[in-house]
């Protein structure tokens, strides 16, 4: 009996657990995306005013930033840095696909940051400051899609894996 008790425990805690990962994706790519935004726009500054190099700049950036955002802009720099013969899109690249895993972007979102980083450092000052205004636009429209998905789909999926545990629970019984 205490046997069938505490596996019944394990089955609720674990389909409980599983819902909520599950919900977290949600508010974790609401939160990348504000963050990216920030990013861009802090680079932006960094870039465009400053005129720091592209390295510098997102070294300077990555300080600003929250985990795990902060680290594909310190590998992107620590690329560049490097002298591999990358250019800056493709180290932006590179670094977004290193971190993917411990970010919660959608296939959508990585476009744009990807379309981004294709004209990162390849033009005149003007066209770079057009290239941040669009990606931060997006991003933003993205966001305001994120923050709906949220809104939907975070409670229920917390309340699935519940529900599922004790589904799984009264078969077992």
């Amino acid at each position: 009996m205490i046997l069938k008790m505490i596996a019944c425990s394990v089955v609720l805690f674990s389909a409980t657990a599983a819902g909520f990962v599950i919900a977290g994706r949600f508010s974790g790519r609401v939160r990348d995306l504000r963050l990216i935004q920030e990013g861009l726009k802090m680079m932006e500054s960094e870039i465009l005013f400053t005129s720091t190099q592209l390295p510098e700049a997102l070294l300077n950036t990555s300080a600003k930033l929250e985990a795990p955002l902060d680290r594909v802009f310190v590998h992107a720099a620590q690329i560049l840095e490097g002298r591999m013969g990358y250019t800056a899109g493709e180290a932006w690249n590179l670094a977004f696909e290193k971190y993917l895993e411990a970010l919660c972007f959608n296939k959508e979102d990585l476009e744009i940051i990807r379309d981004f980083g294709k004209s990162l450092g390849s033009t005149d000052k003007a066209n770079q400051e057009k290239n941040f205004r669009l990606a931060r636009l997006q991003l933003s429209s993205q966001q305001v899609k994120a923050e709906e998905d949220r809104g939907r789909n975070e409670r229920m999926y917390k309340n699935l894996g519940f529900l599922l545990g004790v589904t799984i629970i009264i078969l077992l019984i």
